[in-house]
């Protein structure tokens, strides 16, 4: 129930969101997973990441990012969620340093 309200709260905010922001908030969500051992609502946000990568313009950064996005849906199932949150937090900060604030420049 909660999950679901968090999500419906995602898709009203969404609208008013840029495709660069939602990434954001995509990574938010996948660390919130991570750390609520939720692994469905984990594999939900990885493919949705996974559906965010532009393979025509992100050239070699997509296809990695694919990799790792991949790797992350593989180790959901059963491995480590801290180490798929770690990476996801990383992810995020690069996203945010590099990717929003140019925009915002």
């Amino acid at each position: 129930m909660y999950a679901q309200k968090r999500m419906n709260l995602y898709k009203q905010q969404s609208v008013q969101t840029s495709p660069a922001q939602l990434v954001a908030k995509l990574y938010d969500l996948g660390i919130r997973a991570c750390r609520e051992d939720d692994r469905a609502q984990l594999r939900k946000v990885l493919v949705e990441l996974i559906g965010s990568i532009n393979f025509e313009k992100g050239g070699a950064l997509a296809e990695q990012l694919y990799g790792l996005y991949q790797y992350c849906m593989q180790e959901s199932a059963t491995g480590d969620l801290q180490a798929i949150a770690d990476l996801l937090d990383e992810l995020r900060t690069t996203w945010r340093q590099h990717v929003l604030r140019n925009r915002a420049a």
